[in-house]
């Protein structure tokens, strides 16, 4: 039989490997960064672990480009940058946690379902606010009822009195 000293201090060992073990997994990713540039150099992003911007630097030379071509770079390189995210953390967490663990699976699909693909084109968004109600001719007016019918009196008095006499 087992001394319950000796299973409390291994509990207790176990519990403090897998603290230095969070500790470690959580100084990773807080320190974890992704950095894309664009082709020409100009344009340079870092996402963090979640692939949320925490930097962004952009050339002299961009000044005299159309700012609408400078937008859709800067998105097509965040983008780049929030694609590589899942990888980059794969990549260092894998001493900590096992390249094959259940838990390295569960943290890829969910980093890996958050971001968009690396290679996604970018498209602009729909710019238009949808149908307005000024903007649609009302409806015709419903046609005109019939008048009714006359009812046939059928009141019996021909006296014209009024019925206080």
């Amino acid at each position: 039989m087992t001394d319950p000293e000796q299973i409390l201090a291994n509990y207790e060992g176990t519990l403090a490997a897998a603290q230095r073990r969070s500790d470690a997994i959580r100084e990773t990713l807080a320190t974890l960064q992704v950095t894309e540039r664009s082709a020409d150099g100009q344009i340079s992003v870092t996402v963090n672990d979640a692939g949320n911007l925490v930097d962004l630097k952009l050339g002299n030379a961009l000044q005299r480009r159309d700012g609408d071509t400078v937008s859709r770079e800067v998105l097509r390189v965040v983008q780049a940058a929030q694609g590589r995210v899942a990888s980059t953390v794969q990549e260092a967490m894998a001493p900590l946690m096992g390249a094959d663990s259940e838990a390295m699976h569960m943290m890829m699909d969910k980093l890996r379902s958050a971001q968009p693909p690396a290679d996604a084109p970018w498209s602009p968004p729909h710019s238009g606010l949808g149908q307005i109600e000024d903007d649609t001719p009302p409806p015709p007016p419903p046609a005109p009822r019939p008048p009714r019918p006359h009812r046939p009196d059928d009141d019996d008095d021909f006296s014209d009195g009024g019925f206080l006499r």
